[in-house]
């Protein structure tokens, strides 16, 4: 009886756990990594594992223009023109983004979330 309820306890926190990840505002980074991810051949992310992974899996502490990203200075109006269907509500800052493939990714994904945040109202 005892490992019933410990299994029921188990199904439940994970479902609470889903619950509250649905539940928190989104912070952009898996959709800059898809973004990326569809205009380069050279990244990959997986949005089944939670969190998300990418490989390269040192993705953020990179620039679009790094070796193991592989974009250029035209692809990055493709990134954003990618990431502008994945996150509309934002698509008017999402136009600042420097089509400049010398930027760090993680500053882009920074700029995303405190768009986000900010669209959000803060909450």
């Amino acid at each position: 009886m005892a490992n019933k309820k410990s299994t029921q306890a188990t199904q439940i926190d994970a479902l609470i756990s889903n619950k509250k990840a649905a539940m928190a505002p989104k912070d952009g980074r898996i959709e800059v990594a898809l973004a990326i991810a569809s205009v380069s051949s050279l990244v990959t992310v997986d949005a089944t594992a939670h969190p998300f992974t990418t490989d390269p899996d040192d993705l953020f502490d990179r620039t679009f223009n790094d070796p193991g990203v592989g974009m250029d200075d035209v692809q990055m109006a493709t990134f954003k023109a990618n990431l502008t269907r994945l996150l509309p509500e934002i698509s008017s800052d999402i136009a600042k983004i420097p089509e400049n493939a010398n930027s760090p990714i993680e500053k882009v994904a920074e700029f995303v979330r405190l768009s986000l945040l900010a669209e959000s109202g803060g909450s």
